[in-house]
């Protein structure tokens, strides 16, 4: 007679499926993570899932508590001083290889009340570090403060740009914690405003050209709301342009998100291209390619966000050649941080440029100033992330 192996459940499937649906979301953003494949990397069908969750927003409510686990348990160190705490949350963040960003990409899909719930939790998880820098730097003022906990966070945020990166770990930490300490011994800090509110009083000449409103309409309603609450006639409306018209610059949303990702990416090789050629000195040369990064930041930072998040939204055909266009505006980053910095292998170069990338383009949106004093702010940022010593090698364009 034979014998029928009986497949036990799991304890722990309820925290699996959580693991599972945070990497969804992750890699394909809220509207795009199915069900059905959630269910499958855990090794159980649809209906089995909806016996622990409603539906996805339950599930990315879950996800984001998962997130939040994460933070409690990284910034819970039990030794007070800020460098042991910049040291254990490195160490921590690599450990868990969780999802980041979750909360901050995604927020605006919870139920509101879920959402505030979650969002003074998450301020509490990170509380820690505030304190921790507030104790350490004790003559700045709240605002100082609320920027360096800003930079570090955002820099212990980026542990998967370091594990993807396969480093060893130790060597991962000590570069992590490295950047996040430079980021918390910034001085003479010229502050600048933490937004309360997207956009502000600043204003502007509005483009002639109706394929440029269309895009800027674009962008701006994408930055607001995330590219799957916007519809075309949302769009539409916003530029002033209705019915066939739209449709004769683009034949649909994604068409517009693909000409708002590639334009940044072409901008910012354009302008990289010229930092090449403008000099022999690799220190120059970064420096303008970091200098141009942030400008781009801080007057195009909508449709750079686009570029950061809303890439998964991109129809899978057209996505291959963007990724392969981020790539290669990283790999020159990473060929003059490795001539600057001899000491870093091309592994350890890559996971800080992109974090240096992905620092500034987050503390961006938490800024509001003139231009010029927030693109200053977020280069000395760039730079400290990246371990450049001294005073930036030329003056750039702010």
């Amino acid at each position: 007679m034979t014998e029928v192996a009986v497949q036990r459940r799991p304890r722990n499937r309820k925290q699996l499926i959580v693991a599972a649906a945070a990497k969804q979301f992750e890699r394909r953003g809220f509207h795009d993570a199915a069900i059905a494949e959630i269910a499958a990397d855990v090794g159980i069908t649809g209906p089995a899932l909806y016996r622990h969750f409603r539906g996805k927003q339950d599930l990315l409510a879950a996800a984001v508590e998962f997130e939040i686990e994460g933070l409690e348990a990284a910034y819970g160190a039990p030794q007070p001083g800020l460098q042991e705490l910049l040291e254990y949350a490195a160490g921590k963040s690599l450990a868990q290889n969780r999802p980041s960003a979750l909360w901050e990409r995604n927020q605006a899909y919870l139920e509101p009340s879920v959402s505030a719930e979650l969002r003074d939790r998450y301020q509490k998880a990170i509380a820690p570090l505030h304190e921790a820098i507030q104790t350490a730097r004790p003559g700045l003022a709240g605002p100082a403060v609320e920027l360096l906990v800003a930079g570090a966070h955002a820099v212990l945020s980026s542990s998967r740009l370091f594990s993807r990166n396969k480093l060893d770990s130790g060597r991962a930490r000590m570069l992590m914690t490295k950047a996040a300490s430079a980021v918390c011994e910034m001085t003479d800090l010229g502050v600048v405003e933490r937004a309360t509110a997207r956009g502000g009083a600043r204003g502007r000449i509005m483009p002639a050209s109706r394929r440029e409103a269309i895009l800027e309409a674009a962008v701006t309603l994408f930055a607001e709301r995330g590219y799957q609450a916007v519809g075309m006639d949302d769009i539409g409306a916003a530029a002033g342009i209705t019915g066939p018209t739209l449709y004769h610059h683009f034949s649909g949303k994604s068409a517009i998100l693909v000409t708002v990702i590639t334009r940044c990416l072409d901008a910012l090789y354009f302008d990289v291209s010229g930092a090449l050629s403008a000099t022999d000195d690799p220190a120059r040369a970064l420096d303008s390619a970091l200098t141009s990064f942030v400008r781009i930041n801080v007057e195009h930072g909508d449709a750079l966000s686009a570029l950061l998040t809303e890439v998964v939204n991109v129809p899978a055909d057209e996505r291959a050649a963007i990724r392969r266009l981020q790539h290669d505006y990283a790999s020159e980053w990473v060929a003059l941080l490795i001539r600057v910095r001899p000491d870093l292998a091309a592994a350890e170069a890559e996971a800080l440029a992109r974090t240096a990338q992905s620092v500034i383009n987050r503390m961006r949106r938490q800024l509001r100033g003139e231009p010029g004093d927030v693109g200053n702010q977020l280069n000395r940022v760039g730079r400290a992330v990246l371990g450049l010593a001294g005073p930036a090698v030329s003056s750039g364009h702010q």
